[in-house]
């Protein structure tokens, strides 16, 4: 970690487990020029049942205390997370659990997935009881959620100026993203203006949607 303010930019933490999120990580993030104000830390989910049952090492109480010491110690950093849905057990009182945290939390990127059985895991010893059209119903209003919450933190950027990596040009627009957005799985922002790709533009952003920043340079 000592060597990362020599590397390229930006350097994104992914597939942060919360009960081992070290204070040398926030840190890092905290105080490097080359660490971008982001972090890809997976819950999976909120009820204390199911956490336990996962073995993910902490309750809901100890994912809450891990997120406010990331948005305490780094306030423009942005979480994305990753749940899955349908797991085995799973009552309509551990979805309203998730869905509650959810909008306590207010991610900034999240993605979910439908349980299904890995051969070899803990979860293939227990009994898949979940319909898959629940599963695919709980993933759907999750994603509801999600995309209100996105409208909402995007409407927020419009007016801003940030730093943007380009990835592609067309021969109307060119798509890049910004340091609190991974490659293919987070916002894009459509940038009209002469631009070339891989290079870094401050980008005045002008408008939104729930998954794009448009703005110009």
């Amino acid at each position: 970690m000592d060597q990362m303010d020599n590397a390229p930019d930006w350097i994104r933490i992914h597939y942060a487990h919360p009960a081992h999120l070290s204070q040398r990580i926030i840190d890092a993030i905290t105080t490097s020029n080359r660490v971008c104000r982001y972090i890809d830390m997976p819950i999976q989910h909120a009820s204390d049942t199911l956490l336990k049952s996962m073995r993910r090492g902490l309750n809901q109480d100890g994912i809450r205390e891990k997120i406010q010491k990331l948005r305490t110690a780094i306030p423009d950093i942005r979480i994305r997370t990753t749940l899955i849905v349908g797991y085995p057990g799973e009552t309509d009182k551990d979805f309203k659990t998730l869905t509650d945290f959810i909008l306590e939390m207010k991610f900034d990127h999240l993605g979910v997935f439908t349980y299904s059985e890995e051969e070899g895991t803990i979860a293939a010893e227990l009994e898949d009881n979940i319909s898959r059209e629940l599963k695919d119903e709980r993933k759907a209003i999750i994603m509801d959620i999600q995309n209100n919450i996105n409208y909402e933190k995007n409407s927020i950027m419009v007016g801003q100026t940030k730093k943007v990596i380009i990835d592609e040009v067309g021969e109307t627009v060119a798509v890049g993203r910004t340091e609190y957005d991974s490659p293919e799985i987070d916002n894009i922002v459509r940038i009209d203006g002469k631009v070339t790709k891989g290079d870094f533009y401050n980008v005045n952003i002008n408008n939104f949607n729930e998954y794009e920043l448009i703005g110009s340079v």
